[in-house]
C-alpha cells in the first residue's frame, strides 16, 4: 500500500514546461495509480464475482418462484370454474324444483276445480244440441232427410 506522503506527493506542484526546476525523471502516472489501485481493484474481483453468483442466483430463484405462482394461479382458476358450475347447476335445480312444484301446485288445483264443478247447464246443452242439429241439417246432402 501506498505511504501517505507518496500520496501527497502527487499534489506537489510543478512549474511550466521549460521552467527551472530540480533534476529528475518525469513520473509515471499510469505506474503510481496502477500500483495504487491494483491491490483494491483485486480485493473488489472477488466481490464482483460473487455478486454474479448472487444475481444469477436470485435470476434463477425468481424464475422458479414465477413458475410456482403460474401453476397456483392456474389451479386457482380451474378450482373457480368448477365452483361456478356447480354454483349454475345448483341454482338450475332449483329453478326447475320451483317449476315442478308450481306446476303440481297448478294440476292439483285444476283437478279440484274439476272435481267441483258442476257439469254443464241444461240451457247450455240444449244449445249444443241445436247448434249440432243445424250444423247436420246444413250439409249438402248427407243422405237424411228431415
Amino acid at each position: 500500500m501506498p505511504q501517505l506522503g507518496d500520496f501527497l506527493s502527487r499534489f506537489r506542484p510543478a512549474g511550466a514546461p521549460g521552467a527551472a526546476s530540480r533534476a529528475g525523471v518525469p513520473a509515471d502516472r499510469v505506474a503510481e495509480l496502477s500500483a495504487e489501485l491494483d491491490p483494491v481493484l483485486d480485493m473488489l474481483a472477488d466481490s464482483d464475482a460473487r455478486c454474479v453468483q448472487v444475481v444469477a442466483s436470485a435470476e434463477q430463484e425468481a424464475r422458479r418462484i414465477v413458475a410456482q405462482a403460474r401453476e397456483q394461479a392456474a389451479a386457482i382458476a380451474a378450482e373457480t370454474r368448477f365452483r361456478a358450475q356447480l354454483a349454475r347447476d345448483e341454482a338450475a335445480a332449483q329453478v326447475l324444483a320451483g317449476s315442478r312444484a308450481r306446476a303440481s301446485q297448478v294440476a292439483r288445483a285444476a283437478a279440484e276445480h274439476a272435481r267441483t264443478r258442476s257439469g254443464p247447464a241444461e240451457d247450455d246443452v240444449r244449445a249444443l244440441v241445436e247448434a249440432a242439429v243445424r250444423f247436420v241439417r246444413s250439409m249438402p246432402d248427407a243422405g237424411l232427410e228431415s
